[in-house]
């Protein structure tokens, strides 16, 4: 009993999820894990494999329609007696099929519908890339701001420390000991706050890169961006007419045009079908004769509603060239808000390059004035309110300096993605 116990124990433990070490994840890792394990992703790649079958086989619009029919008639008359009745024993195989020149145009149909989704997703993958390594980033940032506010949290500890000792010591008042008690306390709620949804972001990351919630994970990297200096101008011109987005649009036109000429010429050509009928039957089932017959027929058939105004068939072809009108607008649209979006990005990039330098100052500044003001009020010449906003300001500082950071490497990450290019190659247009 005990060894079965024992054995029931073993297997439900081997049966749970176990995460014994922490998962060490850089950015390259994240993302080639996201890309296996998301779950929208995978959803997308399952539409693309639809139309891809569809596209591998569009051939199959060209097979005929085949049918075999197979019946048993018993015929009797009023005046005949039950036994006397006749069996009748038939079957029939048909085939048909109808061409018209649209048929070939649905193949080109299928070919353009599958080239579309494998855009759409090629879009959904570098979205994923880019969403996974803005939050990668992201929580990077939040870790050294967690860091911050646990020295910031230290700084004000050891303070409110050493004033209980000088007040022990006759060297600090009993308000100056309240002061920093009150100065430390209040800096513990917003760390809690800032610990807390560190936490909340790091679960929404696992589950984006398709990992476990409970499966404990270290992030390894920097902050530490490439500044460059571009010209906006030579990438439009480079790289605009390679968006995903204006490749897709302009997949989408193909795809409107295509289906205008196949709404023309199913409505306004005629088709051609041929029809192969085989019959095969027997009347007398105790001695079976077989008869059959073999019959070949072909038809050639104009539609001419097509050519009314104000049919179905002609309103349905004044809709298709309004579809092709509206694909191309749309085209032009999605051209026009791609170049403003490269422009306002290369702005924006640039107003991030110098927040970075200019933080960086403040931080120096910052922290130079904190080190005077703390060693002012150890030596009794500033009061502990000095050293307080000294304290804050740098604080403050750094997480300003960090924030630039960040604001650029996510700003170059989108700049990546709408430029449909690498990191790599967008140096190459670095001005510096």
């Amino acid at each position: 009993m005990k060894k079965t116990t024992y054995l029931v124990l073993i297997l439900a433990c081997t049966a749970l999820p176990v995460f014994a070490n922490s998962l060490v994840l850089t950015e390259e890792s994240a993302v080639e894990m996201a890309l296996a394990q998301n779950l929208e992703l995978k959803s997308s790649k399952l539409d693309l494999e639809m139309t891809e079958d569809q596209n591998n086989n569009s051939w199959n619009i060209l097979l005929p329609d085949l049918s075999v029919t197979g019946g048993l008639v018993r015929s009797d008359s009023l005046s005949d007696s039950l036994i006397d009745g006749s069996w009748t024993l038939s079957g029939s195989v048909d085939a048909s099929v109808t061409l018209n020149t649209s048929s070939f145009l649905y193949m080109d149909y299928d070919r353009l519908s599958h080239e579309s989704q494998l855009l759409s997703y090629q879009m959904d993958e570098d979205e994923l890339i880019v969403e996974v390594k803005k939050d990668f980033y992201y929580l990077l940032a939040y870790q050294q701001s967690l860091e911050l506010e646990r020295k910031n949290l230290e700084l004000a500890e050891k303070r409110q420390l050493q004033t209980e000792t000088n007040f022990k010591n006759g060297l600090a008042s009993e308000l100056d000991v309240l002061e920093a008690q009150n100065a430390y306390e209040s800096l513990r709620p917003s760390y809690t706050t800032t610990k807390t949804s560190y936490e909340t972001q790091l679960m929404s990351f696992k589950s984006l890169i398709g990992l476990a919630l409970k499966q404990p994970i270290e992030l390894e990297g920097e902050l530490t961006p490439d500044i460059l200096e571009l010209d906006a101008e030579k990438l439009v011109n480079t790289f605009l007419p390679e968006r995903q987005d204006v490749q897709s649009s302009l997949k989408a036109l193909e795809v409107k045009e295509n289906l205008l000429s196949i709404t023309n010429l199913s409505d306004r050509s005629p088709s051609l079908t041929l029809s192969l009928d085989w019959d095969n039957s027997a009347s007398d089932l105790t001695s079976i004769d077989w008869s059959d017959s073999f019959s070949v027929s072909t038809y050639l058939t104009m539609p001419l509603n097509g050519f009314i105004p104000g049919s179905k068939e002609s309103i349905e072809i004044s809709d298709a060239q309004k579809a092709v009108k509206q694909a191309r607008l749309n085209y032009q649209n999605v051209v026009d808000s791609a170049e403003q979006e490269i422009r306002t990005l290369v702005m924006e990039l640039s107003s991030y390059r110098e927040n970075i330098d200019i933080t960086k100052q403040s931080v120096q500044l910052a922290r130079k004035t904190y080190e005077m003001t703390e060693a002012a009020y150890n030596q009794g010449t500033k009061e502990l309110l000095y050293v307080e906003e000294a304290q804050n300001t740098l604080f403050s500082a750094e997480l300003d300096l960090l924030e630039s950071r960040y604001n650029y490497l996510s700003g170059l990450l989108d700049l990546q993605y709408a430029l449909n290019t690498s990191a790599d190659e967008l140096k190459t247009f670095s001005e510096k």
